[in-house]
């Protein structure tokens, strides 16, 4: 028969396993969620500096 303070032991590794994993996996959303705005950013700041260039071009 197991122990059942060495059970909970068990359930409690596991337990700490899967929420590791998690953890891991959505930091590795945030990051790729963070690079994405990191590139809408540098292709907005892009289109606006077009877009003032032209407008100094037109004047």
């Amino acid at each position: 028969m197991i122990d059942p303070l060495f059970a909970r032991a068990q359930l409690a590794i596991e337990e700490s396993l899967t929420l590791r994993a998690q953890k891991r996996s959505l930091a590795d959303q945030r990051d790729d969620q963070l690079a994405e705005l990191r590139q809408s950013v540098r292709n907005s700041a892009s289109t606006r500096m077009e877009i003032k260039a032209h407008r100094d071009n037109s004047t």
